[in-house]
């Protein structure tokens, strides 16, 4: 699992750069369509959820988000090139 930003509710408040003792999120420097810099996930790897499946370690993104913006996405699953390498 890991973070993702649902960019119709993100107002740009950045409290989850903040709050993310891994520093998963970074400043936005698009424009979203509500007209907000919003947060972007940067480092899904630093999560403490990446590769978790089961059990969630900290939730501190989630909970603290005001607008309720940030969910669990799942892993996007690796495919296999025509060279038998696998690709994200």
């Amino acid at each position: 699992m890991r973070p993702g930003i649902d960019l119709r509710y993100c107002k740009g408040c950045n409290i989850c750069l903040y709050m993310c003792p891994k520093q998963c999120f970074s400043r936005g420097v698009d424009l979203s369509a509500q007209g907000y810099f919003a947060a972007v996930v940067t480092a899904p790897e630093k999560c403490f959820n990446h590769d978790r499946t089961e059990k969630l370690i900290c939730e501190l993104c989630v909970l603290g988000c005001p607008d309720q913006a940030i969910s669990w996405k799942p892993e996007p699953e690796e495919k296999e090139g025509k060279d038998g390498n696998k690709t994200g």
